[in-house]
C-alpha cells in the first residue's frame, strides 16, 4: 500500500456520487493531484471540512493508479473569511484558478505554495483590498513562471526611455518606448508610477508586502496590463476572470 504524507491546498472539488468529491489539490512537493474524498459531504465525515477549496491541510493518502485516495486530513487553515464574502471569494476563486494552471501534476513547487500560502492570508484577514492582492499574486505569479517582465528598459532596442508615455507589451515580453510601439502596436500605456510598483513587488518578498496599497491609477493599469499578459502567456482567459470584471461593472 502506497501511503503519501503531504500537505496541501484545495483548489476545486467536483461532488461524485452521492456523499464523494474529487479535489484537485496543490502540494508544494507533489504539484497538482486528483483526489477521491469519499464520504466527505456526510455532517459526520472527518474529511468534510478538509474537503472545501481553499483548505490549507495536511493529508493523509493512499495512492491508486492515476488518483489518489483521501484517508486522513488535519485542517492547519480553512481561510474560512475568503468564502464568507462575495468580493473575497471572486478574487479568492480566480487566484486557486491560477495556480491550477500554473502547476504540473506530480511536479512540486515550493515556491508557488508559499507564495498563494500567504496570498490567501491577506485575503481572509488582511485589510488591503482583493484586487491589490490579486494583483500582487499575479506578478509574483508571472515571476515563478518564468516570464518575469523587463521593466528598465525598452525590450526592443535596448534604450531606457527618459520621455513619457511608455508602454508595456505582452508580446514582448516588457516595457518599450514609443519609437518602438509605432512598431510593435500592442503596448498598453503605463505611467511610472505603475512601473516602479511592479518592480518593487517583483523584488520583495511577499511577507513583506501585505500592506501595499495602491492609488486607483497604478490598480486600473495593473488591472489591464496583467490580465491581458497572463492571458498572452498562459493561452486561455481564466473564467473566473470574468465574474470579476461583472462585479466590478455592478453585477
Amino acid at each position: 500500500m502506497n501511503i503519501v504524507r503531504t500537505e496541501g491546498v484545495v483548489l476545486r472539488y467536483t461532488n461524485f456520487k452521492e456523499a464523494d468529491r474529487m479535489l484537485t489539490v496543490f502540494s508544494p512537493d507533489r504539484g497538482k493531484m486528483q483526489v477521491l474524498s469519499r464520504g466527505c459531504r456526510k455532517p459526520s465525515s472527518r474529511l468534510l471540512a478538509a474537503s472545501q477549496i481553499f483548505c490549507y491541510a495536511d493529508y493523509v493518502f493512499i495512492k491508486s493508479k492515476e488518483i489518489y485516495i483521501a484517508t486522513q486530513a488535519e485542517v492547519k487553515n480553512s481561510f474560512y473569511n475568503i468564502r464568507n464574502d462575495v468580493e473575497r471569494l471572486a478574487y479568492g476563486t480566480y487566484i486557486l484558478n491560477l495556480t491550477e494552471e500554473a502547476v504540473n501534476y506530480e511536479e512540486g513547487n515550493f515556491r508557488l505554495f508559499y507564495i498563494l500560502l500567504h496570498t490567501l492570508s491577506y485575503l481572509a484577514y488582511g485589510e488591503v483590498s482583493p484586487e491589490d492582492i490579486t494583483h500582487i499574486f499575479e506578478l509574483k505569479l508571472i515571476d515563478v513562471l518564468g516570464y518575469r517582465p523587463v521593466l528598465d528598459r525598452c525590450v526592443v532596442c535596448g534604450d531606457k526611455p527618459e520621455s513619457n508615455p511608455l508602454f508595456f507589451s505582452a508580446s514582448q515580453g516588457g516595457i518599450i518606448c514609443p519609437q518602438c510601439n509605432n512598431d510593435i502596436k500592442d503596448g498598453y500605456t503605463i505611467h511610472r508610477s505603475t512601473l516602479q510598483t511592479m518592480r518593487y513587488i517583483l523584488d520583495v518578498d511577499i511577507r513583506r508586502l501585505g500592506g501595499l496599497k495602491f492609488s486607483q491609477l497604478v490598480r486600473d493599469e495593473l488591472d489591464s496590463i496583467l490580465s491581458y499578459y497572463l492571458s498572452h502567456r498562459l493561452e486561455k482567459t481564466i473564467k473566473a476572470r470574468q465574474f470579476i470584471n461583472q462585479l466590478k461593472c455592478g453585477g
